[in-house]
């Protein structure tokens, strides 16, 4: 048994919206219910935020790192000082319901023994402009409310718990080279476990960008996606999928508005933000373009 029922990993990169992360833990202070948790931080931005969190919030620990850490390399330095029997990541700009905790706890109950993921759904927490939905939607419409109840095939990295014991043997090496999406997430699924999901897991997701961050940050990310998914040997698959991205921003347009459209809510945010995600769509096809290209570059350091 762990020393806390939940350990919450939070890397610290927002270089806007940079004081949300106050948010974060003062709705983990307001958590209804008794469960047990500790807050471990890594912060590359050690910045005036940093020095309030650690004077003003003793349960969180709070660990500063190299500026130029990537997130994955600074979620797993945040799991070796983790003492909960639950892991638990979030994000910097992420506000938890006042249940949260809670409706962990009821899903963990629920969820059959070969369950290693427990998550929930993701709802929009900034939401006064078009450019807010469209950067919302642009990342998590398929993650929006109503989420499934019960076995599903995968959850929002942002809201999910780990068994602890799904890290087991696992090089640390590989959760440090990409999202635990991308490295644990198979790993689970391969090792022949379950991802279990609950609507009533509800995070806020509360970050305002800029239009001009967040083309930024999307683009890296489709860089840094397209650019691990292939070998530099495979030259063949790279030049297929480089063509085949000319074809992404119609598809990932269609992709988003069925998203919507099967929740039965949120259509007409849709329609407001549709002229902003026009444009993301066409930046993450040039994301994956050059990615396939020239390889993923240093994007990953460069996401927040």
């Amino acid at each position: 048994m762990g020393k806390y029922d939940f350990s919450i990993l939070i890397g610290r990169v927002s270089t806007e919206d940079h004081d949300r992360i106050l948010e974060t833990l003062a709705a983990l202070r307001a958590q209804n219910g008794e469960k047990t948790y500790e807050v471990v931080i890594v912060d590359r931005l050690d910045d005036v935020i940093s020095k309030e969190i650690s004077d003003n919030y003793p349960e969180v620990h709070l660990i500063l790192c190299a500026a130029e850490a990537t997130l994955p390399t600074m979620r797993t330095d945040a799991l070796a000082q983790a003492q909960g029997d639950y892991i638990i990541v979030t994000e910097d700009h992420c506000v938890p319901s006042s249940d949260w905790l809670d409706q962990f706890s009821q899903a963990i109950k629920a969820a059959p023994d070969d369950a290693y993921a427990i998550g929930g759904c993701v709802e929009n927490g900034v939401s006064d402009t078009a450019l807010d939905w469209a950067t919302f939607f642009c990342e998590y419409s398929g993650s929006i409310a109503p989420a499934p109840d019960g076995v599903v095939e995968d959850v929002p990295g942002m809201n999910v718990a780990y068994r602890r014991s799904a890290f087991e043997g696992v090089d640390t090496n590989v959760l440090r080279k990409g999202f635990w999406e991308t490295t644990l997430h198979p790993l689970i699924r391969n090792n022949g476990k379950k991802f279990f999901s609950s609507n009533a897991i509800k995070i806020y997701h509360c970050k305002k960008f800029s239009f001009g961050l967040f083309c930024r940050q999307r683009f890296v990310y489709s860089r840094y996606y397209a650019g691990i998914r292939f070998a530099r040997a495979q030259r063949s698959r790279r030049f297929i999928a480089t063509l085949l991205s000319f074809a992404l921003p119609p598809l990932l347009l269609w992709r988003i508005q069925t998203s919507i459209a099967r929740k039965k809510r949120l259509r007409n945010e849709f329609w407001i933000a549709a002229p902003y995600l026009c444009v993301f769509v066409v930046i993450w096809a040039l994301g994956e373009i050059v990615g396939y290209v020239a390889g993923p570059g240093m994007a990953l350091a460069e996401i927040e």
